[in-house]
C-alpha cells in the first residue's frame, strides 16, 4: 500500500513543517516512556525464572527486524525498523541485563543519609561510562552516520565529509540502530553522574544549571527540527533530540516535581495508555506522511 493510498486529505496540512517534525519528535519521545513502563511489566508481571528468557527474546527480535531492514535496503524500514529495535534491544538484553547480576549476588542501591539514590542496575550502568567513551570516537569519525553533531566535529578537524557514500548505499537500519543505543547510553551517562552524590549530586547548582540547560539544548533543537520536511530525516534527528529533552524530564522527577508514572504503569494504567495511544498516533502519522513532501533543506 503506499503513502498516496493511506495519505488523508482532510489532514493534507499536517504533512507541512513544523507538523512533519513535530509528529517525528512526538514518537521518537513517546517510546521512551512505553519502554519503562514494559521493563516494569516485565519484572513484576513475569516469574523471575521466565524474565531473562523474556529479555533474550525481545533483543532477538530486535536483532531480526535490524538484519531484516538491512536486507530489504529501504530508508523507510531500515530508519523505522532500526529505532524500535535500538529501544528493544537497550530495554530486553541491556537495562534487564544490568539488573541481572546485582540481583544475583544481593548487591544493594547506593545510599544517601539514609535514601536510595543509584539502583545497583543502574551503578552498573554508569560503570561502563568508559567503554561508551571509549567507543565513541569510532562514530564520531564515521562519515556514513551523517549526524549533525558529528559533522560539526568531522568539519572542525578538517574531515571531508563531503566524499561519504550516498544515501541509496547507507545502512539505515544499522545506523538509526546504533545512534539510539549510544544516545541512550550517553544520556544515561551524563545523568547518572550528575545526580550521583559522590560526584555532583542531584541537589547540586551545577546539576540544577545543567538541567535547564538541557531543557535550552533541546528547545534549540527542536527549532531547527521545526523545519525539517522529509520526515524520516526528522525521525533520525528526533533520536538525539528526545534524548536531551528526558534528561531533563527525569531530573524533574528526581527533583520531586512528578511522580515517574512510567514506573507504575499498573497505578496509572490510564495515563499510560493516552501515552500509548498518542505515540500510536503520532508513529501512524509520521509513517503515512507522502514522499513528494520529503525534501529537507539542511544536512541531517
Amino acid at each position: 500500500m503506499t503513502t498516496q493510498t493511506l495519505s488523508l486529505p482532510a489532514l493534507t496540512g499536517v504533512y507541512r513543517p513544523p507538523f512533519v517534525g513535530a509528529f517525528a519528535f512526538a514518537a521518537v519521545l513517546g517510546i521512551v516512556p512505553l519502554m519503562h513502563s514494559m521493563l516494569t511489566l516485565i519484572e513484576h508481571a513475569i516469574p523471575p525464572g521466565y524474565q531473562t528468557l523474556t529479555s533474550l527474546g525481545v533483543g532477538a527480535v530486535a536483532v531480526a527486524m535490524v538484519i531484516f531492514a538491512s536486507l530489504r535496503g529501504s530508508e523507510a524500514l531500515g530508519t523505522w525498523f532500526g529505532f524500535i529495535a535500538g529501544h528493544l534491544v537497550w530495554s530486553g538484553w541491556i537495562e534487564l541485563a544490568f539488573a541481572f547480576n546485582p540481583d544475583y549476588v544481593g548487591m544493594e542501591p547506593l545510599h544517601v543519609d539514609g535514601e536510595p539514590v543509584l539502583t545497583a542496575s543502574l551503578m552498573f550502568v554508569q560503570a561502563t561510562s568508559g567503554l561508551l567513551f571509549a567507543t565513541l570516537p569510532f562514530f564520531v569519525f564515521n562519515r556514513d552516520t551523517r549526524c549533525n553533531a558529528f559533522v560539526w566535529i568531522q568539519r572542525r578537524c578538517g574531515i571531508d565529509v563531503s566524499r561519504s557514500g550516498a544515501a541509496a548505499n547507507r545502512n539505515f537500519a544499522r545506523i538509526t540502530f546504533i545512534e539510539v543505543l549510544y544516545v541512550i547510553w550517553f544520556c544515561y551517562a551524563v545523568s547518572l553522574f550528575l545526580i550521583d552524590p559522590r560526584f555532583v549530586g542531584s541537589h547540586s547548582p551545577i546539576t540544577y544549571v545543567a538541567g535547564f540547560g538541557f531543557v535550552a539544548w533541546a528547545f534549540y533543537l527542536l527549532m531547527r527540527l521545526a523545519r525539517f520536511t522529509r520526515v524520516l530525516a526528522a525521525v533520525r534527528y528526533s533520536i538525539p533530540t528526545a534524548g536531551i529533552f528526558w534528561i531533563s524530564v527525569e531530573f524533574g522527577s528526581e527533583w520531586g516535581l512528578y511522580d515517574e508514572m512510567w514506573s507504575k504503569p499498573t497505578e496509572y494504567a490510564m495515563e499510560m495508555g493516552l501515552v500509548l495511544a498518542a505515540f500510536v498516533v503520532a508513529l501512524f502519522l509520521a509513517v503515512i506522511m507522502p514522499k513528494r513532501r520529503q525534501q529537507q533543506p539542511m544536512p541531517e
